[in-house]
């Protein structure tokens, strides 16, 4: 069928998904990440589409990335830190009645206890 293809006018976008991309120079605890991470994927799992990262782990010369659709979660150690690449960490999520405030407040406080804000 030639029309198979031709979307024209059928396609609609829910308002309510959006987007949040969190970047931080420096690296995350890797406990407080999971203990963030955890909740959160078992609370506001079926709200969050997608999310994906690079991060910096403290004490580790490896970048860790990962990936999660709703509930399910990989994460691996990659490749190693370029002698001239910045550690940092770059987080997105994708969903609906994401809170951008909220989820990055959150991530703030895994950040290693080095970088992280006086609070």
């Amino acid at each position: 069928d030639p029309e198979f293809l031709n979307t024209d006018g059928e396609h609609e976008h829910d308002q309510s998904v959006t987007s949040v991309g969190i970047a931080m120079d420096g690296a995350v605890d890797l406990a407080r990440l999971n203990a963030w991470l955890g909740p959160l994927v078992e609370t506001r799992g079926v709200d969050i589409y997608r999310m994906k990262g690079v991060l910096a782990v403290a004490g580790q010369d490896l970048k860790y990335v990962y990936h999660a659709v709703h509930m399910i979660f990989n994460g691996t150690y990659s490749e190693p830190w370029g002698a001239d690449e910045t550690r940092c960490c770059k987080l997105m999520f994708i969903g609906k009645n994401l809170d951008e405030k909220e989820l990055k407040a959150g991530f703030e406080r895994c950040l290693s206890t080095k970088k992280r804000k006086a609070t």
